[in-house]
């Protein structure tokens, strides 16, 4: 850590790497992470060819001896294990009392991680479902981000200004509406604290004192009104058919459902040919040209009916009377956003969405694009895991739950938002 010029992090429940990824492309450098499942540890680990990484994968093994060189680092960020503040997480499992899942109070790992290291800046993020959610079915709606909130401000307060923030990525030109929840905390020694003190337009006691009134939504964190995140972009989100299109193969039946080289030697976007730029490059033309080797790009065999199902949704635009279930509805992505913001949130699981021209689920390589990896990102593990083996119990931990693919996707935070966050925090610290 003797680069002047660099920035470091830590990350805590890092997954495969999204939020990493993007800080990494904004100049951070990852020198401890922490990530118990093993095939989301195994995706992050293949990607990084960087030695001075530490890994401890179990948040709680980091000790203060551990971490004692990186005092005073410049972030700490993580995203503790969502599953139990999701609605749809729960109601696609179990039914539990969400007070009763060790894994939702993990954030006081990171509370206690934060404690030791002190960073200048740190980073929580999660669901959309946290601020709404209930410890317990009898609880108040909106209690779960009351307690976190509280907790950080009560262990960290004193060092640092925290705020919050619901952030729809399709804000930040990334090609899904996928709200989520951010806070942060800069330390009240930083020279951006100390010049807009006075300007501040919040503050923790009156995002706390506006949390007291039980009823009232919550709605007010101040995170962009303060200037801890950055504002809105003008950049529109591109439509999958911009993302997408160049890995269509009209015969991929034929190719034995899978396709190992880019067959297009044109774009129609300069977003396609983004997503093919090689790794460690800065080269506008060093990208991945068509008859060149693309992974992650294996098709589902749907049987014959699944595929008459997903024809008549493609051309109507919605699911047959016949083919509708008690199940939660597939809906077909559409090519293009019609003007409007994207509608879409990518989950953990790929039969959510199927494919705007061809009557099929998307490819890993396609739902990973909708994240905003590229192309040269690639994923350990299995393409797909079902039931208890994918979602485990209320009482699993990371490392007793399989990972698959599509679900390390849906999990990450999009890795363009984290660049554009990751970029913000730099004029922050500097």
């Amino acid at each position: 850590m003797d680069d002047n010029s660099s920035k470091f992090f830590i990350d805590l429940f890092a997954g495969c790497g999204g939020l990493s990824l993007g800080l990494e492309q904004a100049g951070f450098k990852p020198v401890l992470v922490s990530e118990l499942n093993k095939s989301a540890a195994e995706t992050y680990k293949s990607n990084r060819s960087e030695e001075n990484i530490i890994y401890i994968p179990d948040v709680k093994n980091i000790t203060e001896e551990k971490v004692k060189k990186f005092k005073n680092i410049d972030l700490v960020c993580g995203g503790p294990p969502c599953q139990g503040y999701s609605a749809i997480g729960i109601r696609r499992t179990h039914k539990a009392e969400k007070k009763t899942m060790p894994k939702n109070r993990l954030y006081k790992q990171m509370i206690r991680i934060i404690g030791l290291v002190e960073p200048k800046i740190f980073l929580f993020e999660n669901v959309r479902g946290i601020l709404t959610g209930r410890w317990t079915s009898g609880g108040k709606k909106g209690e779960i981000f009351r307690s976190v909130f509280k907790d950080f401000h009560d262990k960290l307060g004193e060092n640092y200004h925290v705020r919050w923030e619901l952030i729809k990525s399709s804000s930040y030109g990334i090609p899904q509406n996928r709200p989520r929840l951010f806070m942060v905390g800069l330390q009240k020694s930083l020279n951006f604290c100390k010049k807009r003190e006075k300007k501040l337009s919040g503050s923790s006691e009156i995002i706390l004192e506006d949390m007291k009134k039980d009823d009232s939504p919550l709605k007010k964190g101040y995170g962009v009104d303060d200037e801890f995140f950055p504002k809105k972009c003008d950049e529109k989100a591109p439509g999958p058919k911009e993302l997408l299109d160049d890995l269509v193969d009209p015969d991929y039946e034929k190719h034995g459902y899978v396709n190992k080289k880019y067959l297009k030697k044109t774009f129609i976007s300069s977003k396609q040919k983004e997503m093919r730029t090689r790794k460690n490059t800065t080269k506008d033309e060093d990208y991945m040209k068509d008859g060149e080797e693309l992974t992650e790009q294996v098709y589902s065999k749907h049987n014959p009916r699944i595929k008459e199902k997903f024809q008549y949704m493609i051309e109507n635009n919605k699911i047959h009377p016949d083919h509708k279930t008690k199940k939660f509805s597939q809906k077909k992505l559409p090519a293009e956003w019609g003007g409007k913001p994207p509608t879409i949130t990518v989950t953990s699981l790929p039969d959510d969405y199927i494919h705007y021209s061809q009557p099929r689920i998307l490819t890993v390589r396609e739902w990973a694009r909708l994240q905003t990896f590229p192309d040269w990102y690639e994923f350990e593990g299995n393409r797909t895991t079902g039931g208890n083996r994918r979602s485990g119990t209320p009482q699993s931990t990371a490392d007793q739950i399989e990972t698959p693919k599509y679900t390390q996707i849906g999990n990450a935070v999009p890795v363009e938002l984290a660049r554009q966050i990751g970029e913000h925090f730099k004029t922050l610290l500097d």
